[in-house]
């Protein structure tokens, strides 16, 4: 199943542009594993304190009883990714305490924090390959390795369905990860991220733990004024949430968007936010927003691409 569904997720990737055809044969010894009990099948997610992966986890707890095999009780936290992914750089200090502040929602949620360890990215690949082609395949590759009983792997979705893009981790790719043993679910696609945002408001220890910065800001969890970081102050702000310990005021400055460059395919998700900070009064902040916007939209960057630009 699992080299069947490698077969299909390079057919989308050649569709999209930038793979090598034939896709190289895999090999496999033909032996099968085990049958699985449905008892012993448990609900696997990956957790690093983004929004994705917080949202995806409550609604998991709200939707399954906690017997039910779909109920999430182990959660997998990656070293090797976007903390670790430089051999020169391996941000122990980072890691521990972007762990240190997941512990308390594990234990409030009742489930396990595991952590993983991975040199994946350390493998040598084209420029940002990761983000458009390899991501969700990483986290299925771990996910494999970490289940070793059977169940269901949750990877949270990036991009909602009203505005799919073709990137590593895809609603149309990542269940194609699948094997008899582990079945891999793309899970909270029909969610937006502003949607998400507003329902994670009435989790304080999920704004506690919550960390979105791709940034080393030394002893915090989030630089504030990157990118991701200022849109997830500005969500929070729409969200009603004017100040988190993860993030400071949610209220941004004008002038850090200013001086902020091209916001990529994320451009979509401000659309979202036009209206509620309008309702607020900030015209300007909208008007500078609405450039970023329009500036993306007109680029290539919103063309289907050729090749893996980022990653």
């Amino acid at each position: 199943m699992l080299v069947e569904g490698l077969y299909t997720a390079h057919a989308w990737w050649r569709n999209w542009g930038g793979m090598p055809f034939p896709m190289p044969s895999i090999e496999t010894s033909g032996g099968g594993g085990r049958s699985v009990a449905e008892s012993d099948r448990r609900g696997v997610a990956f957790v690093s304190g983004g929004v994705d992966g917080l949202h995806m986890l409550m609604c998991n707890h709200r939707l399954y009883r906690r017997g039910d095999p779909a109920y999430i009780r182990d959660a997998l936290f990656i070293h090797g990714f976007d903390i670790g992914k430089r051999a020169r750089d391996a941000e122990e200090e980072r890691f521990r305490i972007a762990l240190r502040h997941l512990e308390p929602l594990a234990a409030e949620a009742g489930i396990r924090l595991i952590s993983c360890r991975t040199n994946l990215r350390h493998l040598p690949s084209k420029p940002d390959f990761w983000y458009h082609r390899h991501n969700g395949a990483a986290l299925a590759a771990v996910g494999h390795a970490a289940i070793l009983v059977g169940g269901f792997l949750f990877i949270g979705a990036s991009h909602d369905i009203a505005n799919p893009v073709p990137i590593g981790s895809h609603p149309a790719v990542d269940g194609l990860f699948s094997s008899q043993r582990v079945t891999v679910i793309h899970d909270g696609a029909r969610h937006a991220r502003l949607e998400k945002v507003c329902e994670l408001a009435s989790w304080p220890a999920a704004l506690n733990a919550l960390r979105v910065c791709p940034a080393n800001p030394g002893n915090r969890l989030n630089c504030g004024v990157c990118e991701k970081c200022l849109r997830t102050r500005l969500e929070l702000l729409v969200a009603g949430v004017e100040e988190t310990p993860a993030l400071g005021p949610s209220l941004t400055p004008i002038d850090l968007w200013n001086n902020l460059g091209p916001v990529g395919d994320r451009a979509v998700t401000y659309e979202g936010l036009l209206e509620p900070l309008r309702a607020r009064g900030l015209m300007a902040l909208c008007e500078v927003l609405e450039k970023k916007i329009k500036a993306y939209r007109e680029g290539d960057a919103y063309r289907h691409p050729d090749l893996p630009r980022d990653g």
